[in-house]
C-alpha cells in the first residue's frame, strides 16, 4: 500500500524542479467536511466522539486515514487509530502500528512507521515514532532514510532524530551515520542537507583528490544564497605540496544582464621558485539595455605561464594558449547591425616567442548592413570595419575594411545559382614599418564568384528498405584581380585550412590582409542516401577538386607562387552502418606530391547501441605547412557496462607523431539509481609542463545528499563523446 501505484523513476530530488520537495501541504481546509466509513460505528452523543471498527477511513478532501479502529472526536477533530494504520495527503504516505492524528490542524503522532515521500522527491524510511509538525514539518526519531527504490537500500542515512522541513526544503539530521551496503563509513553529530533542487546557503560536499604536482588536495566549498538574483560561492582549497588557495565565485542574474565572476589566489605557493603569491579571475557577462542594445564581456586574467598547468581546472581554461580579454557593445537595427569590441589575450605559453603573439584591437569596429532587395531580384550587402591593432613587437597601426556586395540567387527544389559580385577595399595607417615600407597604403580589388548545384533523386532499396537517392554535381568560380599586397602586414590573417568545406571560399585566406588572386573552378560531386520512411540520411560521400587557370601570385609571407594547375582532393565520408554504429571520414590527396600524397586522414568510428554504452575510436593525420600545425595521433574513448551496476569509462590520446599520451585517464562507474561512486586516475599532458600531470580523482554521489569527492562527472563528458551523467 506505500508505494502502491506511486512509479520510482527517478532518485532523489527531481531535478529542474523549484517549490516544495517531496510533501506538498494539503490543500483541504480545516472546516473541510469530513467523510468516514466503517463496518461498524458507535456513538456517543455526550462527548460528540464516534467509535469505528473495521476498514475505517476517513476521507477529508485530498488527505486519508485509514486503520483497522479508530477514535473520532468530532468537536476537536482528532482521530485516534490503531491496527494497519495508513495515512496519505499530497507527496507523501505513512504506515504504523498506532497513531495520533488531527484533521483539523493536520499534527499527529505515530508509532513504528513506514513512510514513502513522492511528488519533486523520491525517498522512502522507517521510524520508531513520526510527528506531523506544524508548518508542513515532519520529524522522524529512531529513522532510517533513503532514496534507493523499495526492495533495496544500497545507502541509508540513520539518525537519532531527523526533520524534514517541506516549506523551506531541508532536512537535519543529529547523530547521523551514512551506511553503504549496511556499513557505516560516516558519522555527523549535525548534518544538514536539501531535500529538494532549491538554493540555500550553506557547505556543500567537500571535494578532494590527489596529484603529483599538488600533492593531497581538499575544496571545502560554502554557498551563500545571496539573493534569489544573485550568490556566491567561496572554496578554500588546500594543497598539501603548495599550501592555501582561497577562491570564489560570483553570479548575478537580472532582466538585463547575467554576471559570472571566478577568481582564486594562493598567497604563498611553497613550491614555487619564481612567483609565490598566484591566481587568477575570469570575468564574463552577457546583457541587454533595451531590445537592441546588448554586450558581451570575457576577460581572463593568470599571474604567470604556468598557473593554469598547475591549478587551471576551476576556470575551465586549461587547453588555451592565449586568454581572452574581450569586451563588446553590440546594436541590432532593421536589416543591419554593428559591433564595438576591445580586445587583447594574455599569451600562457612560453613557447611562442614575442613576435608571434596576437595583436590587440583598440578598438574593432564593425558595421554590416543586408542582405537587402531593394530592386526585388538583388541582394546587396555591405561589410564595413575599422580596427586598431596594437602590439609591442611589430608593426601596428589601424585598418579601414569595406566590402561592399551584390548577388542574384536562382533557387529551385533541382539545385541553384547564385551569381555574386564584390569589391575588398583596405586601407592602412602604420607605425614603425620596415625602411622602404609605405606607412599609408590602400587597395582595390574586385570579385566575382558564381556557385552552381542540381540534385538528381532517384528511389531504390537499401538493404531490405526504401530509400531516395540523390546526385549533387555542384560547380563554383571564383575570379579576383591580382594586387601586390606583400607589404601590407598580417594583422589576423592567415592560409585557410583546405577542406571539403574550404571549395567554395571565395578567398583562400582568412581575415582581409590578403585577398587572394583567384582563377578557379571547384569541381565538387555529393551523394546521398536517405530513409524514405523518416529522412535520417543513411550515407553520404563527397568529393571535389580546384581547378586554377592561372598562378597564385599573393602569398602571406612571399612564399614561392602557387603554379599548380589543381588542388588537392579533398574528400568526406558519413554512413549510419547500423542502427548503433556510425563512421566519418575526412581525407586529403594531393597528386602532385609523390613522397607524402596523403595531407590529411580522419577517420572515426562510432558504437552507441544504448545508453551509457558508447565507443568512439579516432585517428587523425595532418601534414601541416609548419611544425606546430603537424599531428598525428589516435583516440579512444569509451564507456562499457559490465554489469548494471558496474561500468568501465577511459580516454587514450596518443601522439603517434611524438610517440607519447597527450592525455589519458580511466576508471570504473558503480551504482545505481541512488548512488554512483568513480574512481579515475588521469595523465595529461599541457604545452607548459612537459613532463605532465598524474592525479587520481574519486567521487560519490548520493541521490538526495550531494556529490562527495572531485567533478569526476564533468571530466568524463568533457572527455568522452556521447557520455552522460544522469
Amino acid at each position: 500500500m506505500l508505494h502502491e501505484d506511486l512509479p520510482w523513476d527517478f532518485c532523489g530530488p527531481r531535478i529542474g524542479l523549484t517549490g516544495v520537495g517531496g510533501v506538498t501541504e494539503p490543500t483541504a481546509p480545516s472546516d473541510a467536511p469530513v467523510d468516514a466509513v466503517a463496518d461498524q460505528a458507535e456513538y456517543d452523543r455526550s462527548q460528540d466522539v464516534v467509535t469505528l471498527l473495521g476498514g475505517v477511513q476517513f476521507t477529508q478532501g485530498d488527505q486519508t486515514l485509514k486503520a483497522d479502529r479508530s477514535i473520532y472526536d468530532r468537536r476537536s477533530g482528532a482521530v485516534q487509530a490503531e491496527g494497519d494504520v495508513y495515512v496519505e495527503y499530497p507527496g507523501g504516505r505513512l504506515t504504523a502500528d498506532s497513531g495520533r492524528y488531527s484533521l483539523q490542524t493536520k499534527e499527529g503522532e505515530l508509532e513504528n512507521v513506514r513512510f514513502r515521500l513522492s511528488g519533486n522527491a523520491n525517498l522512502r524510511g522507517t521510524a520508531g515514532r513520526a510527528e506531523l509538525l506544524p508548518g508542513d514539518r515532519t520529524q522522524y526519531r529512531a529513522v532510517t532514510y533513503t532514496t534507493c527504490p523499495p526492495g533495496r537500500s544500497d545507502w541509508s542515512l540513520r539518525a537519532s532524530d531527523l526533520l524534514l522541513d517541506h516549506a523551506d526544503g531541508m532536512g537535519t539530521a543529529r547523530h547521523a551515520r551514512i551506511h553503504l551496503a549496511g556499513v557505516p563509513v560516516l558519522y555527523s553529530p549535525y548534518l544538514r542537507f536539501p531535500i529538494d533542487d532549491r538554493r540555500r546557503s550553506g557547505f556543500l560536499i567537500p571535494s578532494f583528490g590527489s596529484s603529483n604536482l599538488n600533492g593531497a588536495e581538499i575544496t571545502i566549498p560554502y554557498y551563500w544564497n545571496i539573493a534569489p538574483n544573485y550568490d556566491a560561492t567561496f572554496y578554500p582549497r588546500l594543497m598539501s605540496s603548495r599550501g592555501l588557495m582561497l577562491g570564489a565565485q560570483l553570479r548575478h542574474l537580472s532582466s538585463f544582464q547575467k554576471l559570472e565572476i571566478n577568481g582564486e589566489v594562493i598567497p604563498n605557493d611553497s613550491k614555487s621558485e619564481e612567483e609565490k603569491t598566484r591566481g587568477a579571475i575570469r570575468v564574463e557577462q552577457t546583457g541587454h539595455l533595451g531590445p537592441r542594445w546588448s554586450t558581451a564581456v570575457d576577460y581572463s586574467s593568470v599571474t604567470d605561464d604556468r598557473y593554469l598547468a598547475d591549478f587551471g581546472n576551476r576556470l575551465d581554461l586549461t587547453s588555451l594558449r592565449n586568454l581572452p580579454q574581450r569586451g563588446d557593445l553590440r546594436y541590432s537595427g532593421d536589416g543591419y547591425w554593428w559591433l564595438a569590441r576591445i580586445q587583447d589575450f594574455q599569451t600562457v605559453d612560453p613557447t611562442i616567442p614575442a613576435d608571434s603573439r596576437p595583436y590587440a584591437q583598440y578598438p574593432h569596429v564593425e558595421l554590416n548592413l543586408g542582405p537587402t532587395r531593394p530592386a526585388g531580384f538583388a541582394d546587396l550587402a555591405l561589410e564595413a570595419r575599422y580596427d586598431y591593432f596594437d602590439h609591442s613587437a611589430k608593426v601596428h597601426g589601424s585598418r579601414m575594411v569595406a566590402l561592399p556586395s551584390i548577388q542574384m540567387p536562382l533557387r529551385r527544389s533541382f539545385g541553384h545559382f547564385i551569381p555574386r559580385a564584390r569589391v575588398y577595399y583596405t586601407g592602412y595607417e602604420l607605425s614603425d614599418v620596415d625602411p622602404g615600407v609605405a606607412s599609408q597604403q590602400s587597395h582595390v580589388i574586385p570579385s566575382l564568384d558564381l556557385d552552381g548545384k542540381l540534385i538528381f533523386e532517384r528511389e531504390a532499396d537499401w538493404f531490405g528498405g526504401p530509400v531516395l537517392q540523390t546526385l549533387e554535381p555542384r560547380l563554383y568560380y571564383v575570379l579576383t584581380t591580382y594586387e601586390d599586397q606583400s607589404d601590407s602586414p598580417l594583422f589576423d590573417t592567415t592560409e585557410l585550412d583546405f577542406s571539403f568545406a574550404s571549395l567554395f571560399r571565395p578567398n583562400r585566406f582568412t581575415g582581409y590582409d590578403r585577398v587572394g588572386d583567384e582563377n578557379r573552378l571547384t569541381l565538387a560531386l555529393t551523394s546521398r542516401t536517405l530513409d524514405n520512411r523518416d529522412g535520417r540520411e543513411l550515407f553520404r560521400a563527397s568529393v571535389g577538386q580546384i581547378l586554377y587557370f592561372r598562378e597564385r601570385e599573393v602569398q602571406l609571407l612571399g612564399g614561392a607562387l602557387g603554379d599548380d594547375p589543381s588542388s588537392s582532393v579533398a574528400g568526406e565520408l558519413a554512413a549510419s552502418l547500423h542502427e548503433d554504429w556510425s563512421a566519418r571520414a575526412s581525407l586529403q590527396w594531393n597528386p602532385h606530391e609523390t613522397e607524402s600524397p596523403w595531407e590529411k586522414r580522419v577517420l572515426q568510428l562510432r558504437y552507441a547501441p544504448g545508453e551509457n554504452r558508447v565507443m568512439n575510436l579516432a585517428y587523425r593525420y595532418n601534414l601541416g605547412q609548419t611544425e606546430a600545425q603537424r599531428y598525428e595521433d589516435t583516440d579512444l574513448s569509451f564507456v562499457f557496462p559490465v554489469t548494471p551496476q558496474v561500468g568501465l569509462v577511459g580516454r587514450w590520446l596518443y601522439s603517434l607523431l611524438n610517440e607519447e599520451t597527450v592525455d589519458a585517464f580511466a576508471g570504473i562507474e558503480l551504482g545505481r539509481c541512488c548512488w554512483r561512486l568513480r574512481v579515475v586516475g588521469r595523465h595529461l599532458k599541457t604545452p607548459t609542463r612537459e613532463d605532465g600531470n598524474t592525479s587520481v580523482m574519486v567521487q560519490l554521489e548520493l541521490a538526495g545528499l550531494g556529490a562527495l569527492g572531485s567533478s569526476i562527472d564533468k571530466l568524463l563528458e568533457q572527455g568522452i563523446y556521447g557520455y552522460r551523467s544522469d
